[in-house]
């Protein structure tokens, strides 16, 4: 059961959004390519885990530190023992960094050891780990971001003739977020994330001129991410509830944030916060301190699927986030595609379902 053979697969897979323009571009040019970067293990009797590593504008680089930093201390452990790699692996590397790259590569080896154990047991991902309460989930739409007020208003309602009841919005601009909570109507309940544009002061003056719209919730509102203090003051003023923790590294960031009454959802990435191992925690942390658990997913590899299986897995699942784009080809065909509004959860052993071959050789960077 020792890990034989550790690799890095990055495929960077074109998308449409129904908008015009590419959305993001991360510091670069604006791209419309989406990142999977996974991680793959393979174990002395053949048998193949599946991870993914948080990744953008085909990165060639992550990919490089996680092939020479992380994987060679991966090579020749017992796969069975998820939890003492992820500690190992971890204490080795922490001088590179608690919050970032060298973790987004541990996450992918956790998700990856996940579904190895998944597999050798013969059960999906959701019953290692407490049992599905749903054979679905409930999806809602993450919009990117449109800009202008007619453009979020068309993509409002495509979704909701799509069957989405749940839409969040990444716009930062007062009337565009009320355009687009008009065009929902009651036909859909609306969330907002801005990914921390703001200083405190000004995260307070669009927190006023946002009181009314009735949004779900209210996200990441101030720079720098890590600014706990600063979320409290907005969450302080009572008018939204606050949502953050796509950019914490582990369940100790989840600690400091409820400490400094920042949050009321806690939203931590399979892909960035430490894999399965740590969402874990993270779920049961929330459960025991009256915070509400909604898991970040910005991913369309395994990750995607591990967080479908941990959002099951709850007793009372959370909506589970899907960025709003068509991609010209799925990774996991069918298994990967929204109907109605939900997905399916996998019930094959381990994640359920492996990548398309096919379309990592047709989308393969490195």
């Amino acid at each position: 059961m020792r890990i034989a053979k550790a690799e890095s697969v990055l495929v960077s897979v074109p998308f449409e959004t129904g908008g015009g323009l590419p959305p993001w571009g991360w510091g670069g040019a604006p791209a419309d390519t989406f990142d999977m970067l996974m991680v793959r293990l393979e174990t002395e009797d053949g048998l193949v885990g599946w991870g993914e590593a948080f990744s953008r504008m085909a990165d060639t680089a992550l990919k490089q530190l996680i092939d020479t930093r992380v994987l060679p201390l991966v090579v020749g452990r017992d796969a069975r023992q998820i939890a003492r790699i992820k500690h190992d692996v971890e204490f080795n590397l922490h001088n590179f960094g608690r919050v970032g790259s060298i973790m987004y590569g541990i996450s992918a080896v956790d998700i990856a050891l996940w579904d190895l154990a998944g597999k050798r047991a013969g059960r999906p991902l959701a019953e290692l780990v407490g049992g599905a309460s749903a054979a679905e989930v409930e999806v809602y739409a993450s919009l990117v971001r449109y800009g202008t007020e007619e453009a979020v208003a068309r993509a409002v309602r495509r979704s909701i003739d799509r069957g989405y009841r749940w839409i969040k919005l990444h716009e930062v601009a007062v009337p565009v977020i009320a355009a687009a909570c008009e065009a929902a109507g009651d036909d859909a309940v609306v969330m907002l994330d801005t990914n921390c544009p703001w200083s405190v002061e000004e995260a307070l003056a669009v927190d006023a001129a946002l009181d009314g719209l009735g949004l779900h919730w209210f996200e990441e509102p101030v720079w720098p991410p890590e600014n706990y203090g600063g979320l409290a003051a907005v969450r302080a003023t009572g008018r939204h509830r606050i949502a953050a923790g796509e950019n914490a590294g582990s369940l100790f960031d989840f600690v400091a944030m409820h400490r400094a009454g920042a949050i009321d959802i806690a939203q931590p990435d399979v892909a960035k916060t430490g894999g399965v191992t740590e969402l874990l925690k993270i779920a049961r942390f929330c459960e025991a301190n009256g915070l509400t658990y909604s898991p970040h997913c910005a991913l369309f590899g395994p990750g995607q699927i591990a967080t479908i299986h941990l959002t099951a897995a709850e007793v009372r699942p959370p909506l589970f986030e899907r960025l709003y784009l068509d991609f010209e080809a799925e990774l996991f065909g069918e298994a990967a595609m929204v109907r109605g509004g939900r997905l399916r959860v996998p019930d094959g052993p381990g994640l359920g379902v492996d990548p398309d071959p096919a379309v990592i050789d047709r989308y393969r960077v490195a």
